[in-house]
C-alpha cells in the first residue's frame, strides 16, 4: 500500500528565498534531521511533498509558519472548503500528467486558468493554478476520450 504524503510544498522558490543567507542545503538538512539530498530534492522540484513532521521541522528551522511553505495534499475530504487551494504550474503539470512545457502552453492558451498571487516584497505576482481548474481540465480530457 502506498503512503500518501501529508504536506505539499507551496513554492520551491519561496523555500530557497527563506534559506538564502541563513541556510545552505547541508546546514538545513542537519538542523532538520534529513539528508542533504532530501532538502535538495525539495528545492529543485524533484520532490514536492513531505510528512507533516518534516514540514514542521523545516518551517521551524526557517522561522516561518508551516502554512507559509506547505499546504495539505489535494483531497476531496478537505475540511476547509472556503479556502481555494492553489498549485504552481509545475505542480499542476504533475497533477494532470503532462510535461511542464505542456502545462505552460495550456496556461498561455487559456486552457488552464491561473490566478496571480502577490507576495510581500515581490516585484511581480506569481501565477498559481486553482485545484478546481486542474480537476475541470482532467474532466474535460476524460470526456473527450
Amino acid at each position: 500500500m502506498s503512503r500518501r504524503p501529508e504536506m505539499v510544498l507551496r513554492s520551491r522558490s519561496l523555500l530557497r528565498e527563506l534559506m538564502a543567507g541563513r541556510h545552505d542545503t547541508v546546514t538545513l538538512a542537519t538542523q532538520v534531521g534529513l539528508t542533504k539530498q532530501a532538502i535538495s530534492n525539495l528545492t529543485s522540484g524533484r520532490r514536492i511533498s513531505c510528512s507533516t513532521t518534516t514540514a514542521e521541522r523545516i518551517a521551524d528551522a526557517l522561522g516561518c509558519q508551516v502554512s507559509t511553505l506547505f499546504s495539505p495534499p489535494m483531497s476531496g475530504n478537505s475540511n476547509s472548503k472556503d479556502e481555494e487551494m492553489l498549485l504552481t504550474i509545475p505542480q499542476a503539470a504533475q497533477a494532470i500528467g503532462v510535461s511542464r512545457a505542456h502545462a505552460y502552453r495550456l496556461v498561455a492558451d487559456g486552457d488552464l486558468p491561473v490566478i496571480d498571487v502577490g507576495r510581500k516584497g515581490a516585484k511581480k505576482p506569481k501565477s498559481r493554478v486553482p485545484v478546481a481548474s486542474v480537476e475541470a481540465w482532467i474532466a474535460r480530457r476524460a470526456a473527450r476520450s
